[in-house]
């Protein structure tokens, strides 16, 4: 008897998420919601601003740079398609607008991994309605 392959759990984002996905997916670049009225951004998305309480919100395309803020290293996964990319680093990162997200990354060393240091997160299609956000290390960027 063959094994099947694993395949890694995709999202099915509804309501917010799902604009907010829509829009990464359909530029294919890194988007984040922003009020309209006071121009802050949020993640995760909401209905209303948490600063001005506008509920006019567009997903502008943004860079995506930020820094490290928390990152945990896994050496273990209890998910068989996550077995090939360990170990693993689950990063947290400080956008330069100024929210967080979080999102997985695969480097060489992960003893290298510092707080604060500069990174991008890029958009990885999965489906037309989600994407995983991929860390990329600024010193391994070859753009």
């Amino acid at each position: 008897m063959s094994e099947r392959p694993v395949s890694k759990v995709i999202g099915k984002p509804d309501d917010l998420n799902l604009e907010l996905f829509q829009a990464i997916v359909s530029g294919g670049h890194m988007c984040l919601q922003r009020c309209g009225n006071c121009g802050r951004y949020s993640h995760p998305p909401r209905m209303y601003c948490g600063n001005c309480f506008s509920g006019d919100y567009s997903y502008p395309e943004i860079s995506g740079a930020g820094t490290v803020y928390s990152y945990t290293v896994s050496h273990h996964t209890a998910e068989p398609a996550w077995q090939d990319e360990l170990p693993y680093l689950t990063v947290v990162v400080e956008l330069d607008e100024g929210p967080r997200v979080v999102g997985a990354a695969t480097i060489p060393d992960p003893a290298a991994v510092r707080i604060g240091q500069r990174v991008h997160v890029v958009p990885e299609k999965r489906t037309d309605d989600f994407a995983y956000f991929t860390v990329v290390f600024d010193e391994d960027r070859t753009s």
